[in-house]
């Protein structure tokens, strides 16, 4: 009987190098997985411990088999279907519980106890593979090695897991892989040196199973093709995070309304600006930028108006920035510029450009605003050598442009520090005084002229400051305009004035002035109707005062409000008529020697007795002030018969006449009629008819 023979270990080495792709991959993705899993919560975690179950249970196993597969035993052998499932079974629930455990678990106990599971996993999957490849030959175990692979395992996925739970960088990322590649070809191929085959002399002739070789490569192929969805996956996802990062940066560093840069944006540029200023000894221009007209905008117009003001400026102020030139929005209507400075004239053409931008009208469905702004300027390092001086003290010129009436751009002065710092504790006292009761109310009589009998009175604002004594009714309104009080202020009056009028005569009225900003504010009438509610005082004694600038301002809205105010039972009064902003004032301030009343007037004063009224009392006016009136549209004789006994002068209308191409006069030599053959020229007319005081003749 011969002596048994253990034979010499001889490897593919194509299939071994392909094992040897497939697990250094495969351990990439897996521990790439890995740190995606500790990154993750809920649905999101669940999903990346299954794709690292796939990924990881497929390279660990087909490693191994491609590995195995590669050996040369020169015998006969032939694998157990069984036994072959089961091991990967084995490694495919082995990798979630050991990644639970790296991750749920704290510190370095979680990578150890992690590490055991896996480390437990791959050789458990290693050596019922093993017994899933059964050789016609008896095999003896090296029980020692055996041993060592299982610690070999055990110990580098350890060391995997931990690097794994780590923040991963391209060093740390390759350190984790080595590791991973490591543990399960370190256990392999130390298990396989454990494993010895009892062969006969007569066996060591027997030819290799080239089946097996062929099963080698494709579980090789089916691996890569795993490890490389994995890799999609992962790759996917990363693309996925990197560009939900940018657009969250882009919305933190961006204004949502305007797409304008936000006020983090804007801190971060000017700290650019100064490191770069200081470097190359170079200045720039700070540009805070208020609108004017904004709180009216959204009070009289709504919100949605004002939101359509604000991404139209910014669209505007993009298209006009050049190289060296930044803008932002701030927060409600601030905007602030950035301008790097080569000279002077530069800078005011920025500006320029600016208060152009602030000025144009801007289309709002079927009407125009134009808000206006007020431009504040401060230059580094002149004005501040430091972010948050150089912002105080644009903000101060712009504030200082605000509350100025003639200029709306100022550029920064030491001299605006105090003033505008007194103007602002005077608005903070303004608020306190509303909080505190400092404001009262003085009541001037209004008398009725013929008998001397008292008709009401009017409610006049009045604050008496503890320093700066009685405070002008004018300058405290400026003061609620700048600091959004007026609403505020005007419903305080109007309540106060109301439960004092209770107290009075039921036959005595309240009058109670309101800002513009107020009257055309949307819920004005509900305000008034609740004010009523609250005080008990009856609709038709109070009266509330308008300027023509409030009617002027936006006609339509105005007029929608006093109707329903008027419907409330609320008396209206015209005030200051004849003012500096009436049209009373323009008659006897222009040199007009006509007025022409509009069409409109005649057909209205057909139907309307007091309009017809009113054509007569401009008639008389307009001959107080030494000019002719002329009334357009009279088409009938009615409308004739009216303007004729008014007294006006002269009249234009389809009574008269339709328009004509061409005006042929025959007070015209004969000679020049043909020259003016196809002129253009307005219609003239001498109609035939006459009337008292008037005598119209025909050409």
């Amino acid at each position: 009987m011969s002596n048994p023979i253990y034979e010499l270990k001889i490897y593919s080495p194509v299939l071994l190098a392909g094992a040897f792709i497939v697990c250094i991959t495969g351990a990439w993705i897996t521990m790439r997985l890995v740190s995606r899993i500790s990154e993750t919560h809920g649905m999101q975690r669940a999903g990346w411990y299954l794709m690292a179950a796939v990924a990881g249970s497929s390279f660990v196993w087909c490693t191994h088999f491609a590995a195995m597969l590669a050996y040369h035993s020169g015998v006969m052998g032939h694998l157990a279907p069984g036994r072959t499932a089961l091991s990967l079974l084995v490694i495919f629930a082995a990798i979630p519980c050991a990644v639970a455990a790296a991750v749920r678990l704290k510190g370095r106990r979680g990578s150890l106890v992690g590490g055991g599971i896996l480390g437990l996993g791959i050789a458990s999957m290693h050596y019922v593979g093993m017994e899933a490849y059964r050789l016609d030959v008896p095999v003896n175990w090296n029980m020692p090695l055996v041993a060592l692979s299982i610690l070999i395992g055990m110990a580098l996925s350890a060391v995997a897991l931990e690097l794994a739970r780590r923040p991963v960088n391209l060093r740390r990322e390759i350190e984790m892989t080595v590791a991973m590649a490591g543990a399960v070809a370190g256990l392999h191929f130390t298990g396989m040196a454990a494993m010895h085959l009892v062969m006969q002399q007569h066996m060591r002739s027997m030819p290799d199973n080239d089946q097996f070789q062929m099963i080698g490569f494709a579980v090789i192929g089916g691996s890569l093709l795993t490890i490389i969805t994995g890799i999609a996956s992962f790759v996917i996802d990363g693309s996925l995070r990197e560009e939900s990062y940018g657009e969250l940066h882009r919305m933190a560093m961006s204004d949502a309304l305007t797409g304008l840069p936000n006020r983090i944006s804007f801190r971060e540029r000017l700290t650019e600006e100064v490191s770069m200023a200081d470097a190359l000894g170079r200045s720039f221009a700070v540009i805070g930028i208020d609108l004017n007209k904004f709180k009216e905008i959204n009070d009289t117009r709504g919100h949605a108006a004002g939101d359509i003001v604000l991404t139209t400026l910014a669209e505007r102020f993009c298209a006009l920035l050049g190289e060296g030139e930044f803008v932002a929005r701030l927060g409600g209507d601030e905007f602030v510029a950035i301008h790097r400075m080569v000279d002077d004239g530069e800078l005011h053409g920025f500006v320029d450009r600016i208060q152009l931008a602030l000025n144009e009208p801007i289309p709002i469905e079927n009407y125009t605003v134009a808000s206006g702004g007020s431009i504040g300027v401060a230059v580094y390092p002149t004005d501040g050598t430091d972010c948050e001086t150089l912002i105080s003290r644009a903000d101060l010129a712009m504030y200082r442009a605000k509350i100025d009436l003639h200029q709306t751009v100022w550029f920064y002065e030491s001299s605006l520090d105090q003033n505008v710092r007194e103007r602002r504790a005077l608005g903070e006292d303004l608020k306190r005084a509303m909080a505190e009761g400092q404001l009262s109310l003085f009541y001037q009589v209004q008398t009725v002229v013929a008998t001397g009998k008292v008709a009401g009175y009017e409610a006049l604002l009045r604050w008496d400051h503890p320093t700066r004594g009685s405070v002008p009714p004018l300058e405290i309104l400026d003061l609620a305009d700048e600091n959004g009080l007026v609403i505020q202020l005007g419903e305080w009056v109007l309540e106060q004035a109301c439960r004092t009028a209770l107290g009075w005569d039921s036959d005595i009225c309240v009058a109670v002035n309101m800002s513009a900003a107020q009257f055309l504010e949307p819920r004005f009438a509900e305000t008034v109707q609740a004010v009523l509610a609250r005080t008990g005082l009856p609709a038709g004694r109070l009266m509330i005062e308008l300027t023509e600038e409030t009617v002027q301002c936006d006609h339509p809205r105005a007029l929608t409000m006093a109707r329903r105010v008027h419907d409330l039972g609320v008396r209206l009064a015209l005030d200051q008529f004849g003012g500096k902003h009436s049209v009373l004032s323009a008659l006897s301030d222009f040199p007009f020697d006509k007025i022409k009343l509009d069409r409109l007037v005649m057909q209205r004063a057909e139907t309307d007795p007091s309009i017809a009224e009113l054509v007569r009392a401009v008639t008389i006016a307009g001959h107080a002030l030494h000019m002719s009136v002329l009334v357009q549209g009279i088409e009938t004789g009615a409308h004739l018969a009216l303007v004729s006994s008014g007294g006006c002068d002269e009249g234009q209308g389809f009574l008269f006449g339709t328009p004509m191409r061409t005006i042929m006069s025959e007070m015209a030599p004969a000679g020049n009629k043909e020259d003016l053959r196809g002129v253009q020229s307005a219609p003239h007319f001498i109609p035939r008819f006459e009337s008292p005081g008037i005598r119209y003749e025909t050409i």
